[in-house]
């Protein structure tokens, strides 16, 4: 691994300097899935900098969904692909730059989905709770996997706007899918959201079975809530990395 590592640093946001360019060489392949990083100190030598800009590149190559973190063994290159690597980073700072982007998404899913919910609960066939079931199922085996969980993700939003029996629901939905799954594949990386969403999705689906229109309805806000929340968790892990 010899001169994969000779970069020139400047002097501002360092952490987020290395971490790009570590970033560029594991999507290039100089790295390998299961290739372990070099220590934080043989990096630190290397580029001339400090333990803790190193640990914070690190840790934002962990948000990014490029490494996993063993403590006390190292951090490892993770199986994706480039547009795995480079699409949830690069979406949350276009996202930044333009404000309120997140917000607005999460005002209209609050409008919209905390609706669909409510009807679905009232509405929906065996066929329809087939189908939610199976995108739950679907998640739980792709657990591991960022864009065939966001993948299942959507298709059990999407069926449950099938399940309203209200096809504007569904041209609605599709109309901020694109942006819908991206920020799905931000907050994959938050601690532990994946076994999150899949909790949430199977509250809201126990509310449907049960017929319970408001249950579902709180359940599907509480869901939203929370989504929030972890995109905007991993905004601040990204903003204020851990010191020493």
């Amino acid at each position: 691994m010899e001169g994969i590592f000779d970069l020139s640093i400047r002097r501002d946001r360092l952490y987020e300097q290395v971490a790009d360019q570590l970033q560029e060489l594991i999507v290039a392949e100089s790295l390998r899935p299961g290739d372990k990083l070099p220590s934080e100190r043989e990096l630190a030598e290397r580029l001339v900098i400090s333990r803790t800009v190193v640990r914070e590149a690190i840790q934002a190559l962990s948000i990014r969904g490029l490494v996993k973190v063993k403590p006390g063994c190292g951090a490892y290159v993770c199986q994706l692909t480039p547009e795995d690597a480079a699409a949830p980073f690069g979406l949350l700072l276009k996202l930044r730059q333009s404000g309120s982007s997140v917000d607005h998404l999460y005002e209209v899913r609050q409008m919209i989905e905390v609706e669909i919910a409510g009807l679905a609960a009232e509405r929906a066939s065996e066929q329809d709770q087939e189908a939610l079931g199976a995108a739950i199922r679907g998640m739980e085996t792709h657990a591991d996997n960022p864009s065939r969980f966001a993948e299942y993700d959507m298709a059990f939003h999407a069926a449950l706007a099938q399940a309203t029996g209200n096809e504007l629901f569904s041209v609605l939905m599709d109309s901020i899918g694109n942006l819908w799954q991206e920020m799905i594949l931000v907050s994959y990386h938050a601690p532990g959201a994946p076994d999150d969403g899949i909790g949430h999705h199977r509250a809201v689906l126990e509310c449907i079975r049960n017929h319970d229109v408001e249950a579902a309805r709180c359940a599907m806000r509480r869901h939203v809530q929370h989504s929030q929340r972890l995109v905007e968790a991993v905004n601040q892990r990204i903003e204020a990395p851990e010191g020493e």
